[in-house]
């Protein structure tokens, strides 16, 4: 099947982020695991799956990763697909700018640096969904609490509760022909209140917040008001890989990562 997605690869770094300082040129994602910058790992992800096409790398003072050596020599390999561009001042808005600066008309896939134990079958697996999906403007890919705390119980993530159940965000965006900007801009909206589960549902409306409280309000219905809120049709793909939402975000992370990585390259 023909690449359907160009994906947006975030690399940017937050002020003061204790990574950045941990790494390479103070770069996030050039944070070493497995003695490689964890940005190769999800470029490797992306270059095998199956509907992706072209990959732009976005960030703040971009020329800084770009000129990593290990990332050079990787990207001078596949100089026909992977780019690099200069970001703005936050995720959404770096999304906008690279979608407005280079006129993209087709579907978008947006992830991030620090996304290092993506696999391509999950990849794949979320952009069919989104794929088959009939209508969607805009798609977000979530892992559920369960399946996280049972594959890491010692690890601690950020859950929004819905209906009952858990969900933690993967990193895994699509923004299908069209929709881009309109979707950007709204991710703008609410990309501040992301790691603050009820500030993002209160944001969609009082009587959305007063349906969570009461667990009235399960993911379908979530989507629902979102999509209202937004002017766009919003949905969920749940993905059953409880690795896909194990970004490396604190320090704590790295281990985990590591010991990820390090089986995967086993025989």
């Amino acid at each position: 099947m023909p690449a359907t997605f160009t994906a947006i690869l975030l690399a940017g770094d937050r002020p003061a982020d204790v990574l950045a300082q941990a790494s390479p040129g103070k770069r996030k994602a050039l944070l070493l695991l497995q003695g490689r910058p964890m940005i190769l790992y999800v470029l490797e992800t992306l270059l095998a799956a199956r509907h992706v096409g072209n990959i732009v790398v976005v960030a703040n003072r971009v020329s800084e990763i770009e000129s990593n050596p290990d990332l050079k020599a990787y990207a001078a390999r596949h100089v026909h697909r992977i780019s690099f561009r200069e970001g703005a001042g936050s995720p959404a808005t770096s999304v906008l700018k690279t979608m407005e600066e280079m006129q993209f008309d087709g579907a978008v896939l947006v992830t991030t640096a620090d996304n290092p134990l993506l696999t391509t079958p999950t990849l794949d697996t979320f952009c069919a969904e989104v794929l088959a999906q009939q209508g969607v403007d805009a798609a977000v890919g979530l892992a559920r609490e369960r399946d996280i705390r049972a594959a890491f119980p010692d690890v601690k993530r950020t859950y929004i509760r819905l209906g009952g159940e858990g969900y933690s965000g993967c990193n895994l965006f699509a923004l299908t022909p069209g929709a881009g900007p309109k979707a950007a801009r709204a991710w703008s909206e609410v990309e501040g209140r992301r790691k603050k589960p009820w500030q993002l549902i209160l944001h969609f409306g009082l009587w959305t917040l007063v349906r969570a409280v009461l667990g009235w309000l399960d993911l379908e219905k979530a989507m629902a008001a979102a999509s209202k809120s937004m002017g766009l049709t919003v949905k969920a793909v749940v993905l059953d890989d409880p690795v896909a939402a194990m970004d490396v975000d604190r320090p704590d992370h790295i281990p985990v990562a590591d010991s990820i990585l390090a089986a995967r390259a086993k025989p």
